[in-house]
């Protein structure tokens, strides 16, 4: 998964509309999206604008088994 902003508010429209029926896509506060490395490209094949911001999982899953171990007294 990669997190990614779109440059201006017609690519952010027309991304999440694209992203919403041809992929995956999360929305995030800020105007950030976490979508599949894949569709980076379908993207940039509609000419829709956008910044890599982070190639980092963002994973639920991983988060929950990645979790402190909790000591119980």
């Amino acid at each position: 998964m990669v997190l990614i902003k779109f440059k201006t508010e017609k690519d952010k429209v027309n991304g999440y509309y694209f992203l919403a029926f041809k992929g995956t896509v999360r929305s995030l506060p800020g105007g950030l999206f976490e979508v599949n490395d894949y569709m980076l490209e379908f993207l940039k094949n509609e000419n829709i604008e956008f910044e890599v911001i982070e190639r980092t999982a963002f994973n639920e899953a991983e988060k929950i088994r990645n979790t402190p171990a909790i000591v119980i007294q």
